[in-house]
């Protein structure tokens, strides 16, 4: 080999290897926190992050662009400081100025629920087989004994095998003021009764919160779940209406078809996404929902993270206390889709008029109030097995002040029975109750704060409620969802709705709910306690970041930071610029969960560069209660 030879063969070898060194570096001015391109980048936005969890009205930082790589969010800032990281597949959606937020988290809905009572009236063919549900109306008690006879002679003369009749009479709306509850409860009604009309035939009465069984209805139902079928398994398994109203079905047909049940939840979701929830909480009624939650999750097709409280302790379960002395601390337990929050024992207390309060009365109403949970009794005796167990104990329904006296009782007990369950380690736990129809009064506020409990109240109780206040006193006004009183004492407050008609592609936005929260008038214009009112800050935060605290998931969700699930909503209208008076018309044109595209409106989806997707529901900009009958 000569000289000149190796002289230039050296020479290549260095420009080759000292040249690839060079593009090296070269290539190496990618920024450095970038480990990945975005898969999505939405910019030139009102992004608002609410990622201040103080009990304030202060929302956080607001930012003009955010970048999501597979279900997270991976960086915030300014248009441009975001947009540096688009690499050549990432989407980029022009905001045009819209306002995005978390997308809302409801802290307690049967949404459910509401999808398959949808099914039911569109499937009457099928349902039918197990159950066959009626109406009967009249102006007085004489007239429904009459109609009752009636439905069952024309309707029930041949029943199939099994099938049960399920007859509805009058319950004046939500507001539980109709003839058919007092019917049922003044004994108008009784099982010897019913049971002559229908000695073989299971026979359902319903005026919620009241109802009726007769014993083929008894011995049916409480067979369904391997319970002997006798008065004291009744009287502890079925306490309420909605155990039966909620799981007849389910618990029957749909345990032959649990696909349909399956497809049935994804596609009331899918609605409830469209108006801006990616996130619920709620108990279960129905075993088999929950296992078709189970198919969902395991196919990847949930359109909504559902928080569950675990109620099959409950759910036609004669040993509550033994059931949660067996069971290990669940909370937490399971995936980003459908995890557990803890256990529950579902209602503790009805519907006016079957609430449970410390309120006065004329003794025709205080005759009527049922408290479910009473120290000593079965239910009292479970809650104390839960805590006992180390379990999260959440109240899923409740309605009066009473319960909550009783419920922070045993928490305060608890401690008693067990030194190692200290202050700290009772507010660690997070303990929760919902709804606010008749409590916190006034002086339990301090105590509930005490025991470091998060309350989650319904707009829509100053509708339901208030037609009671003329039987407990216009001075007891304050104790109906009272949030500003429950935040300036320091008490983590959140929000909850039931959309129960989105489902039919036709329903009230979830502002035109929660707006009442602001104005802190019901339907029919009547001010109930305003000094109760809260601005559309504190109520986004309810539905946002202290409502994640609620779901146990607040490093999550419930605010849009880096790290966090890249679940978010892109409104119609600037939530925090628009008059008051159209807070209720505001609405999600998009809706994103972990990143991915649940629901893009038409009106909106050309002007995002996005695809049409998910239901197209017709927004109405007002609630309209229907408080009905007569108490």
């Amino acid at each position: 080999m000569s000289k000149s030879f190796l002289r230039t063969a050296i020479s290549l070898l260095f420009v080759l290897v000292f040249g690839v060194a060079a593009h090296a570096q070269q290539t190496v001015t990618v920024p450095a926190e970038l480990v990945s391109y975005p898969d999505l980048i939405v910019y030139n936005g009102k992004i608002v992050a609410m990622n201040d969890a103080s009990l304030t009205d202060n929302i956080g930082r607001t930012v003009q662009a955010m970048a999501v790589r597979g279900d997270l969010i991976q960086f915030m800032g300014a248009n441009d400081e975001v947009l540096k990281f688009a690499g050549p597949q990432t989407k980029k959606i022009d905001l045009k100025g819209r306002t995005v937020l978390p997308g809302f988290i409801n802290t307690h809905s049967h949404m459910h629920d509401h999808s398959i009572q949808l099914w039911t009236k569109t499937h009457r063919d099928e349902v039918d087989k197990v159950v066959r549900r009626m109406s009967v109306t009249g102006k007085n008690f004489q007239d429904l004994t009459h109609g009752i006879e009636v439905a069952l002679k024309e309707n029930m003369s041949r029943p199939l095998p099994g099938q049960w009749a399920w007859i509805d009479l009058p319950s004046g709306g939500s507001s539980g003021t109709g003839i058919g509850i007092q019917y049922l409860l003044k004994g108008e009604m009784d099982r010897k009764k019913l049971d002559t009309l229908a000695p073989q035939t299971p026979v359902f009465l319903l005026s919620h919160p009241a109802m009726l069984l007769n014993t083929a209805a008894r011995n049916a139902f409480l067979q369904l779940y391997e319970v002997p079928p006798t008065d004291e398994n009744e009287k502890l398994a079925l306490t309420q209406d909605t155990t039966l109203t909620r799981s007849l079905v389910v618990d029957q047909y749909f345990r032959q078809h649990l696909d349909v049940l399956a497809d049935t939840l994804e596609t009331g979701l899918k609605h409830e996404a469209a108006a801006g929830f990616t996130t619920f909480s709620s108990h279960i009624v129905g075993l088999r929902i929950h296992d078709a939650y189970l198919k969902l999750v395991r196919a990847g097709r949930m359109p909504i993270r559902f928080a569950y409280a675990d109620r099959f302790c409950q759910q036609v379960e004669p040993d509550m206390t033994g059931c949660f002395a067996r069971k290990g601390d669940i909370a937490g337990l399971g995936d980003k889709y459908f995890w557990s929050v803890g256990v529950t024992l579902g209602g503790l207390d009805a519907g006016p008029p079957q609430i449970c309060t410390t309120m006065e009365a004329p003794k025709e109403y205080k005759d009527q109030e049922r408290c479910v949970l009473e120290p000593g009794n079965a239910y009292d005796k479970a809650m104390e097995a839960a805590l006992r167990s180390h379990l999260r104990f959440v109240v899923n329904h409740n309605y009066g002040d009473k319960t909550m006296d009783y419920v922070m009782d045993n928490l305060e007990g608890a401690m008693k029975e067990d030194p190692s369950m200290t202050l700290d380690y009772i507010r660690n736990l997070r303990a929760t109750a919902d709804h606010c129809g008749f409590y916190p009064r006034p002086a339990q506020i301090p105590r509930l704060k005490n025991l470091g409990m998060v309350i989650s109240c319904d707009a829509m109780f100053l509708n339901r409620s208030a037609p009671w206040l003329k039987v407990y006193g216009l001075d007891k006004a304050n104790r109906i969802a009272p949030v500003k009183s429950m935040l300036k004492a320091g008490i983590m407050t959140t929000a909850e709705a039931e959309l129960s008609k989105v489902e039919t592609g036709e329903s009230e936005t979830l502002h035109a709910q929660l707006v009442h929260l602001i104005t802190r008038k019901n339907d029919l214009g009547e001010s109930i306690a305003p000094e109760e009112a809260i601005d559309r800050k504190t109520l986004m935060k309810m539905s946002t970041v202290w409502a994640s605290y609620y779901v146990m998931k607040e490093k999550e969700i419930g605010t849009l930071e880096p790290g966090k699930l890249a679940d978010f909503v892109v409104l119609n209208k600037d939530y925090f610029t628009i008059p008051e008076s159209e807070i209720g018309s505001v609405y999600p044109v998009m809706t994103v969960l972990g990143g991915k595209t649940v629901v893009a409106r038409e009106e909106a989806a050309k002007d995002l560069g996005v695809q049409v997707i998910g239901p197209q529901v017709k927004w109405q900009f007002k609630t309209l209660f229907e408080a009905g009958g007569d108490m």
